[in-house]
This record gives C-alpha cells, sequence and structure tokens, in this order.
C-alpha cells in the first residue's frame, strides 16, 4: 500500500506544478496588436513601452500592426484570441466611437478588458507647407474660400479624427473633404506628399515633421497650448471657444483575462510609461503620461467615457 501511497502523491504533485506552470504569466511572447499602421501615433507610442514590457517580464513582446477599418480589424482579432493575457490590443478613443456608432456587433464594455491607459494627447491640425496658412483664422479663411476644395486624411470613417474635423467643420462653418486611410500613418505620408492638405495628427506622429519644415501646425487641439509648440494656437482661444479634442492610448485584453495577469500588466505599463526614459521621450513629443491607477479604476472610467461618447454622438448628424 505504501508505494502506491507515494505514488499517488507524485502524481498529485506533478499535477499540480502542471498547473501552476500553466498558470504562470507570462509563459510565452506576448503579442500587442496595435490599430493603426506603422508609422502613426498608436504605433509610435506603443514600440517603446512593448520594448521595455519585455526586458522587465523577461519575454519577447512583439508589436503586431494590423491598420484599417478604423480599429476594426485589430478589434476583432484581439476580441478572439484566448484570454490569457498573452495578446493585447492597443486601441485609442476611435473604439468607443466604433462601437457607440454601431459599426461592430457587440459592445467594448463587454468585450474587452481595461488593461491599463499609457498616454493622453491632443492634436495638431497640420498643413501641408503649399497652403498658405499659419493659424486656424488664416485657415479657416483659405477653407471659406475654397468649399469642398481642401481633402483630409483619417485612420477611417467613424474615426476621431474623422469626428474632430466634422464638429469643427460645423462649429466655423467650412466644408472640406474626408479621405480615409487604414491608419494614420498612410495619411500622414500622403500629406508630406501633398496629395492631401491637412489632417488631424498626435503630437508624438507630428513632432518631426514640424521641427523639419516638412508639415506646418496651424491649431492645437487642447485645452492649452503644447511644449512641443508653443507659438501654435489652440482651437478654443481662436475660432471655436469650448473646442477640445484629446485622445487616448490604451491596452485592452480579450474578455475574461484574469484579474491577476489585469493587475500584474496594469502595474508594469503604468510604471513604464510614468518613469525613466520612456516617459521622457511622451513628454518631448507632446503627450502626458497618463497617472497611473490600477485596472478596477481605469476601467470603471473607461465604462463613463463609453457613455459619455455614446451620448455626444447621438447629437451630431455626420454621414459615414
Amino acid at each position: 500500500m505504501v508505494p502506491c501511497i507515494a505514488l499517488s502523491v507524485l502524481v498529485a504533485t506533478g499535477a499540480h506544478a502542471q498547473a501552476g506552470r500553466a498558470e504562470k504569466f507570462p509563459s510565452k511572447p506576448i503579442r500587442i496588436i496595435v490599430s493603426s499602421a506603422p508609422g502613426g501615433g498608436q504605433d509610435v507610442t506603443t514600440r517603446p513601452v512593448a520594448q521595455k514590457l519585455g526586458e522587465n517580464l523577461g519575454v519577447s513582446v512583439v508589436v503586431d500592426n494590423r491598420g484599417g477599418g478604423s480599429g476594426v480589424i485589430a478589434m476583432d482579432i484581439t476580441r478572439q484570441a484566448a484570454p490569457d493575457g498573452h495578446t493585447l490590443l492597443v486601441g485609442a478613443t476611435t473604439m468607443i466611437l466604433v462601437s457607440v456608432t454601431r459599426r461592430v456587433p457587440y459592445d467594448v464594455r463587454t468585450a474587452y478588458e481595461p488593461v491599463v491607459q499609457m498616454t493622453n494627447q491632443p492634436y495638431f491640425i497640420v498643413v501641408h507647407p503649399s497652403i498658405p496658412a499659419t493659424t486656424p483664422k488664416e485657415f479657416v479663411d483659405y477653407a471659406k474660400t475654397r468649399p469642398g476644395a481642401l481633402t483630409y486624411g483619417t485612420s477611417g470613417s467613424g474615426s476621431l479624427h474623422f469626428f474632430g474635423v466634422e464638429r469643427l467643420s460645423a462649429i466655423v462653418g467650412i466644408r472640406v473633404v474626408h479621405v480615409p486611410y487604414k491608419g494614420s500613418g498612410p495619411a500622414l505620408i500622403d500629406l508630406l506628399a501633398g496629395n492631401i492638405q491637412f489632417m488631424l495628427t498626435s503630437t508624438v506622429s507630428a513632432a518631426g515633421h514640424l521641427r523639419s519644415g516638412k508639415l506646418r501646425a496651424v491649431a492645437f487641439t487642447g485645452r492649452s497650448r503644447t511644449q512641443v509648440s508653443p507659438q501654435t494656437p489652440t482651437l478654443a482661444e481662436t475660432v471655436a471657444p469650448g473646442y477640445e479634442l484629446q485622445n487616448k492610448y490604451c491596452v485592452f485584453a480579450p474578455a475574461k483575462t484574469p484579474r491577476a495577469v489585469l493587475a500584474l500588466l496594469n502595474r508594469e505599463i503604468a510604471a513604464i510609461v510614468n518613469g525613466g526614459e520612456v516617459r521622457d521621450k511622451f513628454a518631448a513629443d507632446g503627450a502626458d503620461p497618463a497617472p497611473a491607477v490600477g485596472a478596477d479604476e481605469f476601467k470603471n472610467a473607461y465604462v463613463r467615457e463609453v457613455a459619455a461618447w455614446e451620448k455626444l454622438v447621438k447629437t451630431m448628424k455626420v454621414e459615414m
């Protein structure tokens, strides 16, 4: 009988060890799906975070760009992935708009687990140097004399960029033409080439091009001016009182990802964006690292934000 008891103990111990290994996180490379093409704000923001996260966790962290459909492609891939923390999604406020405008057959509040917010950043309105405007008023006056002639690029209909321009157009009384792309990166390339005339773009994506003179910032969508380009006026202080548009880059996991995994990722990523070289890089490009809050607190805030956008979108009448 003794050998049998010993064998049972060994089997149980082995099973427990296997379960422990299965529950260990991370147990394999982590894939972070970015819902924009390379070169866009999400991509530029995610890469330094992914590199540092891999170093801290001791595993490979791969950035997988899946642009298109205003982020829907990346959203679908993540939603269908195993809820074990090894597949994550970086999404922007556009994720909320895609959901509240019913462009996906699910609610982001139940399809994903919010993990952590990385940054909060307003936009520049940037124009090709061929546009003879340097201020918000000059830009609006120029557009008013050419109704339907100016084109702007976004990551797709229903994106935050799209709603931002359409809302501004309604306030100041201009008519411009929307050109959708598979991401902000390709739109930015076309703007640099002069194929479109302007766009809303993140401070992170625009900073280098502003310094080189390849693009010009005519307005800023934040509450106050940014240190990246302090000479650039806000829309709120000039042509559109009260106008404000800010984007948030956040990390999500598939629904039902274990709470312990969410908590670990939340702590690690929050520490990365708020410390050292990553924080300094974001600040230099005009992005504000989000304050470190727990996963549960972030989830509650995210749910409230979805509800607020749901209410606002119902009041806007735009064609998509």
